[in-house]
C-alpha cells in the first residue's frame, strides 16, 4: 500500500454517529452528505433497511473530514448500532417529519447518553413531505424529548435527502458540534475496537474501527486483545486514503500482517501491547433507564455491550437486592467469556430475553474482586469514582499485593508515564512503598506494607521460639503462612527488601530475624557435648542415632531429636552420611584422605575395596561410597569409583 502524506485527509474533526427509528431517512441523509451509499449488504439493499454498521467520510466546510458511523435502527439490530455508538463523539439524531418519535428514537437516545455521548444535532429528516404546522409539533416533541438529557440544546434543523433542503445548513451545525467535544488523547497506548473485520486478495486481513486513544505507525506492532496474538501494520487507511499514521478521533482501516482473517472477531481490540486488561470482571457504576419496565435484580443475566464487543454477564449489586428504574449503584459484572476493558470504559446492558435495553455505565476496576455489603469495597470504588488521579491510585493499590506499575496503569485507565509520575509522588509522600530497583519494582499501599512487615516478622519470631535450633524458616513455608496472597516471584522481592533494611537475614532457602542465631540452652549442651563425643568415638561405625541420643540423656520427641541433629550438621560438628548415618568430621576427613590416595595409586576401588580400606563393614561402606560421590570426592562409573 503505497503512502501519502497525513496531512492529505486533513486533521481528525471527531466521529458522528447517526442515532434514530427504522426508515427515518438515516442512510439516505448520510448519501446526500457523502455521496456514500453504507448500505454495503446485498440484503440491506434488497430490504431497504440497514442491518450492519456503515461507513463514511464527511468533509466539513473548513475543509476538515470527520468520520460518519451510519447505525441500524431496526429493533432486532440494536446490538450492532451500540457496536458502532460506542466510538462517537457526535450524535446525528434523525427523527422522521412524518412520523415523529419512536422505540428506537427514544432507545437510541438513551443509549447515546450511556455511552456519554454528549453533543447532539436533530435531524427532521423528510421535512419536504410535511406542512409548517405539522413541523412545529414534530419539534415540540423532539424538545420534550430531549428537555432532560445533555442533548436539550441541541439544534434541530428540518432537513430533506431527496431535495437538498436544509443541508447546508446541518454541516454548519455538526462542524459546530464537532468543535465543541473534547478530542480523544494522541499520547499513551493505542486502542482500536474493532467493528469489521475482513480480506482483501493480495492484502490479506484488514479491520476497522475508531481509534479511540494514542497513535499507530505503518509496521508498528500492536496486540489483539483478549487472545493476545501480535500483529504487524501492513498498512493504513483513513476515510479510504492510505497514510503513514493514524491517530484518536479517526476512524481506521488496519492491514495486519501475520493474522489471519479466522483470528479476528469485532469485539477485538487492537492495543499497545500489555496495555489492556483482560478479564471477566468488571467493577462498574450502574445507571437503570427511567423507562425501564423492571427493577435491575441481583444475579440476572443481561447482555453487556463494551466497545465492540458483546457478552453475557450476571450482575452482582454490591450494595441493595435490586436496582429500580432511573436508580444507580456499584456493581459487579462477571462475564461469561474474557474481554479486553479498561477503567472509564462506558457500556451497556439489556436483558437476556426479551433483549431490551436496561442501563449502562462506566468502568471503575477490571480485575479486582469485590463482595456485597462490605463497606470497605464500597469504599474503595467511590474513591475511584469520585477521588483525583491520586486518590485513585490508591484505591487501586489499596488492600492489595504488590502491583507493579504496568499494571496499575491498567487498573487505573491511565498511561504507564503518568502513573508512575503520580506514584513517584505518592512514595516520597510515604503512602505508597517501593519494593526492589526502580526500573523494576511493586508498590503497596503503606498501611498494607506495614502489615505485611508485621506478618513476616511476626511469622520468623514465633518460628525461633518454637525451632530455636534451627537455622531460619524455609522460604516456601514462610510464604504460606505470612504471604499466601503473594506468588514466589512477589514474596522474593519482599524478602529482599526486608533484607536490604535490615529487618531479616537470608541464607539460600533459610530465612530468619537479623541477627539470629541457633543456640542451645540449659542441659542441651551437655547432652549435645555427649552426643558428639559418643560419634567421634565410633568412628565411621557408630550406633543408630536414636541409640546415641537415649545414651547421651535426651529427652524428648523424634522431631526434637532430629532438630538436634541438624543444628550438629549446620555447625558442623556432626556429617549426615544418609538419613540414619552421622559420623564426625575428623574420622570422616581421614577417611577420605586415604580414599584418595587409594585412588591415585590403583585409578578404581569397588565398595568391598573401600570396605577393607576402612576397616568397615558393607553396611556402613555402601551409604559413604555414595556420601563421596555426593561431596564430589569420587565418581561413580558402574560398580567402580574413580577420583573426581
Amino acid at each position: 500500500m503505497s503512502q501519502i502524506p497525513d496531512a492529505a485527509v486533513g486533521a481528525p474533526a471527531g466521529v458522528i454517529g447517526t442515532a434514530g427509528h427504522v426508515d427515518h431517512g438515516k442512510t439516505a441523509l448520510v448519501r446526500a452528505l457523502t455521496g456514500v451509499d453504507t448500505d454495503r449488504l446485498a440484503e440491506e439493499k434488497r430490504r431497504g433497511i440497514s442491518i450492519d454498521l456503515g461507513f463514511a467520510a464527511l468533509i466539513l466546510p473548513s475543509g476538515q473530514h470527520a468520520a460518519v458511523v451510519d447505525v441500524p435502527g431496526h429493533e432486532r439490530f440494536v446490538r450492532n448500532m451500540v457496536a458502532g455508538a460506542s466510538g462517537i463523539d457526535l450524535a446525528l439524531l434523525l427523527v422522521a417529519s412524518d412520523a415523529g418519535v419512536m422505540p428506537q428514537t427514544r432507545e437510541h437516545v438513551a443509549i447515546m447518553q450511556l455511552l456519554g455521548v454528549t453533543e447532539a444535532v436533530v435531524a427532521l429528516s423528510k421535512a419536504d413531505l410535511v406542512q409548517e404546522d405539522w413541523l412545529s409539533l414534530v419539534t415540540e416533541e423532539v424538545h420534550a424529548l430531549l428537555d432532560e438529557t445533555p442533548f436539550a440544546s441541541a439544534p434541530i434543523l428540518p432537513v430533506s435527502a431527496r431535495t437538498g433542503q436544509g443541508l447546508p445548513a446541518l454541516l454548519g451545525a455538526l462542524a459546530s458540534g464537532l468543535g465543541k467535544i473534547q478530542r480523544r488523547p494522541a499520547h499513551g497506548p493505542a486502542r482500536i475496537p474493532i467493528d469489521r473485520v475482513f480480506s482483501v486478495a493480495g492484502f490479506g486481513t484488514v479491520v476497522t474501527g475508531t481509534m479511540t486513544s494514542g497513535s499507530v505507525t505503518v509496521e508498528e506492532r500492536l496486540e489483539l486483545v483478549p487472545t493476545r496474538r501480535t500483529a504487524r501494520i501492513r498498512g493504513l487507511q483513513v476515510h479510504g486514503r492510505p497514510v503513514g499514521a493514524a491517530f484518536a478521533g479517526q476512524r481506521v482501516a488496519a492491514n495486519l500482517s501475520g493474522i489471519a482473517r479466522s483470528d479476528v472477531q469485532r469485539g477485538d481490540v487492537l492495543a499497545t501491547p500489555g496495555s489492556l486488561v483482560t478479564t471477566d470482571q468488571l467493577a462498574v457504576r450502574l445507571h437503570t433507564l427511567s423507562d425501564s419496565a423492571h427493577p435491575m435484580t441481583n444475579g440476572q443475566r443481561l447482555h453487556l455491550h463494551l466497545g465492540t464487543a458483546e457478552v453475557l454477564c450476571r450482575a452482582t449489586l454490591l450494595a441493595e437486592d435490586a436496582l429500580d428504574p432511573g436508580a444507580s449503584g456499584y456493581a459487579v459484572l462477571r462475564l461469561e467469556r474474557p474481554i479486553a476493558a479498561s477503567p472509564g470504559d462506558r457500556f451497556i446492558l439489556r436483558s437476556y430475553s426479551p433483549v431490551r435495553t436496561l442501563g449502562g455505565g462506566l468502568v471503575l476496576e477490571v480485575a479486582r474482586r469485590f463482595r456485597r455489603h462490605r463497606t470497605a469495597d464500597l469504599e474503595v470504588l467511590t474513591l475511584i469514582e469520585q477521588g483525583d488521579p491520586q486518590e485513585r491510585i490508591m484505591a487501586v493499590f489499596r488492600a492489595q499485593p504488590p502491583l507493579p506499575i504496568g499494571t496499575a496503569a491498567q487498573r487505573v485507565g491511565r498511561p504507564e508515564a503518568e502513573t508512575q509520575t503520580d506514584v513517584d509522588h505518592l512514595v516520597a509522600q510515604g503512602r505508597l512503598v517501593a519494593l526492589g530497583p526502580t526500573a523494576s519494582a511493586l508498590y503497596m499501599a503503606e498501611p498494607d506494607w506495614a502489615r505485611l512487615r508485621w506478618a513476616v516478622l511476626q511469622t520468623l519470631a514465633a518460628h525461633h521460639a518454637a525451632h530455636p535450633l534451627r537455622t531460619g524458616m524455609p522460604r516456601g513455608e514462610l510464604r504460606g503462612k505470612a504471604m499466601a496472597v503473594l506468588d514466589p516471584r512477589m514474596a522474593s522481592v519482599v524478602l529482599s527488601h526486608l533484607a536490604d533494611h535490615g529487618d531479616i537475614q537470608t541464607d539460600g532457602e533459610w530465612v530468619a530475624l537479623a541477627g539470629y542465631r541457633p543456640q542451645l540452652s540449659g542441659d542441651m549442651v551437655d547432652v549435645a557435648e555427649r552426643i558428639v563425643h559418643r560419634v567421634q568415638s565410633a568412628g565411621l561405625q557408630p550406633p543408630s542415632m536414636e541409640q546415641v541420643a537415649t545414651d547421651a540423656g535426651f529427652v524428648g520427641s523424634a522431631p526434637d531429636r532430629e532438630e538436634l541433629l541438624a543444628y550438629l550438621v549446620q555447625s558442623g560438628r556432626l556429617v549426615r552420611i544418609d538419613a540414619t548415618l552421622y559420623c564426625a568430621s575428623g574420622p570422616l576427613q581421614e577417611a577420605i584422605r586415604q580414599v584418595r590416595a587409594y585412588l591415585d595409586a590403583h585409578q578404581t576401588m569397588t565398595v568391598a575395596e573401600l570396605r577393607d580400606l576402612l576397616g568397615i563393614t558393607r553396611k556402613y561402606a555402601v551409604p559413604l561410597a555414595e556420601h563421596l560421590d555426593g561431596i564430589g570426592v569420587t565418581r561413580r562409573t558402574g560398580d567402580v569409583r574413580r577420583r573426581a
